[in-house]
C-alpha cells in the first residue's frame, strides 16, 4: 500500500520504510504507526524534522482501547525511525520503551504428552460424512510445529516449492518479522513430510493451489480448523484445557520446541551462553531478549540438568538460583 504523508516527516518516513524493505523487512505495521506520527506533527504544527521529547511523549500516550502490546510496538517503531533520523544527522529524541506486564504463562508439554499427542494423530481416520476435513493434514502439521518450532501462520503459508528435498530444509516466506528464513528439518520429519506430499498429490484439488496444507477440495487449511483439531487431539490425549485464553494453544508447540531444544543442548554439554544465540536465530527472533523467557522456563522445568550443564548460567540468571536455594532451605 502506497501511503501519502503530509507532514515534514513524510519524505523521511518513505525513505525509512524503503530502507527496511531493502533489508528484507515487510514492515507493514510501520506505515500505520508512522501515519499517526504524521498526523500528530500536522496537528501540533511541527515545522522541524528532528523528533523532540515533547512530540515523542505525546505520540507515546496510550490511545483509547489500545492494548499494551500495540502501544509498545508503535513506540518501538518511533524509536527506530528516530534512530534513522539521527543516522542522517538529524538529532532526535529516542523514546524509552514501556515495560510490558506479562501475565500469560505458556504451556510446556512434557515428552510423555508429546508422545501421546503423536499417538492420537497416528490413529486419526477420515469420516465418511466429511471427507474434506483436515484429518489428512493435522498429523503432519502437529509434528511440523513441534519438530521445527515455526509459527502456525508460517506453516500454513508454506508452498510445495518451499521444501528443499536435497538439503532437507524449509524456506519460510511469511514470517512475523517480514524476513525470509531457512529452517532445517530432521531426517525423520523429512520422511513424514515426503510421505504427506505423496498423499497430497492424490487429492482431487491438488492442482488448485501450491500450499502444502490444503484440504482435499483444494481449499487452504485455516488456523481456525487447525485449532479445532488441536483441541480435539489434546483432549483425546488426556490433556485438559485451561479454558478460554489459558491454553494449551497451538503456539505452545513452539514454546515447547524451544524449551526442549535448550534442554537437549544442555544435556549435550552446550552451555546456555552459546545455546541462546543459536535458538534465537533459528526462531527468527530479532534480539536475545525474545529468547530470554525460554531460558528461564527451561531452568524451571529442568533445574538439575541446566545447573550441571553450565556454571555460567548461574551468573547470567542469578535470581533463579537464589530463589531455588531459598526454597530448598525451607
Amino acid at each position: 500500500m502506497n501511503r501519502i504523508y503530509y507532514s515534514h516527516y513524510g519524505p523521511y518516513i518513505v525513505k525509512f520504510i524503503a530502507l527496511k524493505n531493502s533489508l528484507g523487512y515487510k514492515y507493514n505495521d510501520a506505515g500505520n504507526a508512522l501515519m499517526l506520527l504524521d498526523g500528530l506533527a500536522l496537528k501540533e504544527n511541527i515545522a522541524e524534522v528532528p523528533i523532540t521529547k515533547d512530540l515523542a511523549d505525546k505520540y507515546a500516550e496510550k490511545r483509547p482501547n489500545e492494548s499494551e502490546k500495540t502501544r509498545y510496538n508503535r513506540i518501538q517503531i518511533l524509536g527506530q525511525f528516530a534512530q534513522f533520523l539521527c543516522d542522517l544527522g538529524l538529532r532526535s529524541y529516542i523514546p524509552k520503551l514501556p515495560k510490558l506486564s506479562r501475565t500469560f504463562i505458556p504451556y510446556i508439554f512434557s515428552q510423555n504428552e508429546i508422545r501421546r499427542i503423536f499417538a492420537v494423530c497416528d490413529g486419526l481416520s477420515p469420516s465418511c460424512r466429511n471427507r474434506n476435513s483436515g484429518v489428512f493434514q493435522i498429523p503432519f502439521l502437529i509434528r511440523l510445529l513441534y519438530g521445527t518450532g515455526i509459527r502456525i501462520s508460517e506453516a500454513l503459508y508454506l508452498s510445495c516449492n518451499d521444501v528443499n528435498h536435497t538439503e532437507k530444509y524449509l524456506v519460510l516466506r511469511k514470517t512475523k518479522n517480514g524476513k525470509d528464513r531457512i529452517v532445517p528439518i530432521s531426517d525423520s520429519l523429512y520422511e513424514v513430510c515426503k510421505n504427506y506430499l505423496t498423499y497430497r498429490a492424490l487429492f482431487p484439488g491438488a492442482n488448485k493451489t501450491e500450499r502444502i496444507f490444503m484440504l482435499p477440495d483444494g481449499s487452504s487449511l485455516s488456523i481456525y480448523t487447525s485449532y479445532k483439531w488441536f483441541r480435539k487431539i489434546i483432549w483425546w490425549a488426556g490433556i485438559s484445557h485451561g479454558g478460554r485464553g489459558k491454553g494449551p494453544r497451538l503456539h505452545d508447540l513452539r514454546h515447547t520446541f524451544s524449551v526442549h531444544s535448550l534442554a537437549t543442548m544442555a544435556k549435550d554439554g552446550l552451555d546456555l551462553y552459546h545455546s541462546m544465540p543459536l535458538l534465537s536465530t533459528y526462531l527468527g527472533h530479532q534480539s536475545l531478549e525474545a529468547t530470554d523467557d525460554y531460558v528461564r522456563l527451561t531452568a524451571e522445568i529442568y533445574p538439575d540438568l541446566i545447573k550441571k550443564s553450565s556454571d555460567l548460567f548461574a551468573s547470567v540468571f542469578p535470581m533463579l538460583y537464589l530463589n531455588k536455594d531459598d526454597n530448598e532451605a525451607d
